[in-house]
């Protein structure tokens, strides 16, 4: 299992390889992980490392990438803002300077990954190239394996599966969490990477014997892209581990409001900016409702959605109402989860968002509380739709204003939000061990 991705790095965006080696030995496979030793992780959760089975082998590789440095800066930044606000005689000179300093900082480390991210090949993360693929030859030498299996992004660990597969001679399995050619998410690159990367993505599409993806639009869309490789895509969404609320206990919240809770990251203020201006329009609207109804954010902010929050969180705003608290663990952000009287769930209506459901949205199934997605039409909408709990807004002010009004006035009944188990990551796993054995077998029968 070849996994840029891995615990302790937090995000919702690990748990879907943290799954699958949690649960395949339930069905006859033992894995074996490579992952980076030292990565250039945005957020770390070092909770995640108790889900870790201790028989689990995990070989932590060396890993020499540029991104160390911004996130070294922004973990310096971060123990600075702290130290800041402990010390009540900083002056206001002082919290100036410390501001500007930050300010400047800040733009260095953006400016450090743009001029990297241009520079190397297929991304930053490419340095652990040989210390990945040497690491999997030598768990191969050590003890055969049967098949190898990489999930991207980013794409480089698809460049280590597939080279690991080759010196092994084994099976190969491409997981595809996101889109990497036209991600809406990912700055467009320059144009010999454009050229590139199709070379490269076909690379990866005929050398894989299983093209795996989370998204069903996706799938079709790589479908329409290689039809002469379509009969060896396959969906396995994503989904959700009821185990994990098993000793939890929800964290209550304010009696008397509607407590609507988003967990996970924002990225781009066109979807925060639209439904808090909904909310804002409603208590205009009903101003009983400052007094009825709670919005709470819990996960990681960009800087443009900071200034957003901020904005609407003035008191002659929105400052009663909404809240923001940041990068929280994992078992603490569930907590929150099953506490809330409705789970929030935010994107952006741009080209290409419309295949995104988001991991986020289908861990919120294992609650089984109201959800409110305030996206496009698409297969995320479609999911949210199709459930008794779901309710749905355009990315607009005024339909997210009444969709909220409706849930607060008229919350659904609480119920099975998956009764059938599609998303539960046992069934999903079992369905990755399927594969595993069909690639093996075709592979004996050659």
């Amino acid at each position: 299992m070849i996994a840029y991705q891995f615990p302790p790095a937090g995000g919702v965006g690990v748990q879907r390889v943290l799954k699958f080696v949690t649960y395949l030995p339930r069905f006859g496979w033992t894995p074996s992980v490579v992952a980076p030793g030292n990565p250039a992780f945005p957020v770390r959760d070092e909770s995640l490392m108790k889900a870790l089975s201790p028989t689990l082998e995990i070989r932590r590789t060396h890993s020499l990438e540029p991104g160390k440095l911004p996130n070294a800066v922004e973990n310096r930044l971060n123990r600075r803002a702290a130290g800041s606000g402990a010390r009540a005689t900083d002056t206001t000179s002082a919290s100036m300077r410390s501001s500007r300093r930050s300010r400047i900082l800040r733009k260095f480390a953006i400016g450090w990954n743009r001029v990297w991210a241009i520079l190397l090949y297929p991304d930053p993360t490419v340095a652990w190239v040989p210390f990945a693929c040497w690491s999997g030859w030598r768990a191969h030498r050590r003890k055969r394996v049967d098949v190898v299996f990489s999930s991207a992004l980013p794409i480089t660990t698809h460049m280590v599966g597939g080279i690991v597969a080759g010196l092994t001679r084994r099976p190969w399995i491409a997981d595809f969490r996101d889109p990497w050619i036209g991600n809406p998410f990912v700055a467009p690159p320059g144009r010999l990477k454009r050229w590139l990367q199709p070379r490269t993505e076909r690379w990866v599409i005929k050398r894989a014997a299983r093209v795996t993806f989370a998204m069903d639009l996706l799938r079709e869309q790589y479908a329409e892209r290689y039809p002469d490789q379509a009969l060896k895509f396959v969906y396995i969404p994503n989904g959700y581990d009821r185990a994990d609320l098993i000793e939890m206990a929800p964290e209550p919240h304010e009696a008397g409001r509607f407590h609507i809770l988003f967990a996970g990251s924002l990225y781009r203020p066109q979807e925060l900016d639209a439904f808090l201006g909904g909310v804002e329009m409603l208590v205009k609207r009903r101003p009983e409702m400052r007094d009825r109804l709670r919005v709470h954010f819990v996960g990681r902010v960009n800087e443009a959605n900071g200034r957003t929050g901020a904005e609407y969180s003035k008191p002659e705003r929105l400052g009663d109402v909404i809240s923001f608290e940041g990068f929280v663990p994992r078992d603490v952000a569930l907590a929150r989860m099953a506490g809330a009287d409705a789970l929030l769930q935010l994107m952006p209506d741009e080209p290409g968002t419309r295949m995104f459901v988001g991991g986020k949205l289908l861990e919120y199934l294992a609650m089984d509380r109201p959800i409110l997605a305030v996206m496009p039409h698409g297969e995320g909408r479609q999911l949210v739709d199709s459930l008794p709990t779901g309710r749905s807004a355009d990315v607009d002010p005024a339909s997210v204003a009444d969709v909220v009004e409706r849930l607060v006035d008229d919350p659904p009944p609480r119920g099975p939000a998956d009764p059938s188990g599609r998303y539960d990551r046992v069934n999903l796993t079992a369905e990755l061990a399927r594969l595993f054995d069909e690639v093996v077998a075709e592979r004996a029968n050659r």
